[in-house]
């Protein structure tokens, strides 16, 4: 049985390195497989066709960012996305010459300006998350219930579990 410490979330089990290993190996490729599946062009191709939007897949993640954050300045949103203020300059440029993103002055700092969606950029990134849900669904449709209803769960964690390693 895990213990429980004060935080009342289950500590794991004592586990033989061996264990570790063995089940480390085998999480990696799957892992890599999944983000690999999740950046192919192809699949990002077929999430925008199926949401009808015309978004170049590299500005997809700002987009999604921006709608996250906003309002966000472009230098705390680079450092969020761990990407050169550079490069997002450029993404943020595309995404205001196409409507989806506002430039507004920072009213703390009138040498800066804050991100926001505009309501194209909204209605545009609710598309293209309608369009993964719909193709997430479709992937996992012949799942049990069981496995669909602790995917996120896992996944979650990992990830919170991952973004705590990264700040650190």
């Amino acid at each position: 049985m895990a213990d429980v410490h004060t935080t009342g979330t289950p500590s794991a089990p004592a586990r033989s390195g061996t264990d570790d290993a063995v089940w480390l190996a085998a999480l990696v490729p799957p892992l890599r497989d999944l983000v690999r599946a999740a950046r192919d062009d192809r699949l990002l191709a077929r999430v925008g066709r199926a949401a009808e939007v015309d978004v170049p897949t590299h500005l997809v993640l700002a987009l999604t960012r921006i709608g996250d954050f906003q309002p966000v300045r472009l230098t705390d949103l680079a450092d969020q996305m761990g990407i050169g203020r550079t490069t997002l300059s450029r993404q943020v440029a595309d995404l205001v010459a196409a409507g989806l993103v506002a430039r507004t002055p920072d009213p703390q700092d009138a040498r800066a300006a804050t991100l926001e969606l505009t309501p194209q950029g909204t209605a545009t990134l609710r598309l293209i998350w309608d369009a993964w849900t719909s193709l997430l669904g479709e992937a996992t449709a012949a799942w049990g219930d069981a496995e669909r209803q602790m995917l996120p769960l896992l996944l979650g964690r990992l990830a919170r579990a991952l973004t705590t390693m990264a700040e650190d």
